[in-house]
């Protein structure tokens, strides 16, 4: 197979990632959107579907990677001929984007098919205005300034994030809902892929987000993992049909066999 310059290709997702930026940071003030729920019961907006097709405008203009196939969470799937395909989620949490909560934000993966790997990752939060991206081999970054998971090791004393009651319903978790709060004295419920950077940058220790489709996590899995962390995904079969574990490796360790992973 042909190689990618991932590099270039981590350079081409951090601009697609932030090309709605200032449009979406500024719907999200105004706050003059209808809002409709989605059949899976997430939410949706015309400012979704208006990002989605900016994220993709900048990635098909330029001819680095032409054929790729693109995916994304309200435009569907335009299939290529070459063996990549880009991932968009052009609002993760449309929830808090629709109440002018800045924890938001514009995902992009690019995905070997042959494998199905991730090879590069970018999520860009506008309302915070901070940018992570990360490529297989070349570290993560916050705003250009390199990161790393937290060094923790006491699940008791770490900082935890995990998804709604909602989520452990949709993916058949209800029963690990009491055993996560009990293992940690600090566990939240931030949200989308917030939490997931702040891993990445060793502000949070360890994630158990249930019930999530792929466009919700796969920047996260390359820009954890370059930063020192490790990303479990298990296919559920129910909801969107993923649970994902991530964080600093000692957490995540601990986690996974409280969780069942």
């Amino acid at each position: 197979m042909k190689q990618v310059d991932l590099e270039r290709a981590a350079d081409l997702a951090r601009r697609a990632a932030e090309a709605p930026s200032a449009m979406i940071a500024e719907a999200a003030r105004a706050q003059s959107f209808n809002v409709e729920i989605k059949s899976d019961g997430s939410l949706l907006t015309e400012t979704d579907a208006e990002a989605e097709r900016l994220v993709r405008a900048c990635l098909r203009d330029v001819e680095f990677l032409e054929g790729a196939a693109i995916i994304g969470e309200e435009e569907g799937e335009e299939t290529g001929d070459a063996h990549w395909r880009w991932i968009i989620d052009p609002i993760d949490g449309t929830s808090p984007f629709s109440r002018d909560i800045p924890t938001y934000s514009t995902l992009v993966a690019l995905q070997d098919l042959e494998n199905g790997e991730i090879l590069v990752g970018a999520a860009h939060l506008p309302g915070l205005n901070e940018t992570y991206w990360a490529c297989r081999g070349g570290g993560a970054f916050r705003n250009g300034n390199p990161i790393r998971v937290s060094g923790r090791s006491d699940l008791y004393e770490a900082m935890l994030s995990t998804g709604t009651p909602y989520q452990y319903r949709q993916s058949g978790n209800e029963h690990l809902y009491p055993r996560l709060f009990d293992a940690a004295k600090d566990v939240r419920a931030f949200g989308d892929v917030f939490p997931h950077m702040a891993a990445a940058r060793g502000a949070v220790d360890g994630v158990f987000d249930p019930d999530l489709s792929l466009w919700d996590f796969a920047p996260s899995k390359v820009i954890v993992e370059e930063a020192g962390g490790v990303c479990l995904v298990r296919e559920t079969g129910r909801g969107r049909g993923n649970d994902v574990l991530l964080g600093t490796p000692a957490i995540v360790e601990q986690l996974a066999e409280l969780l069942e992973f």
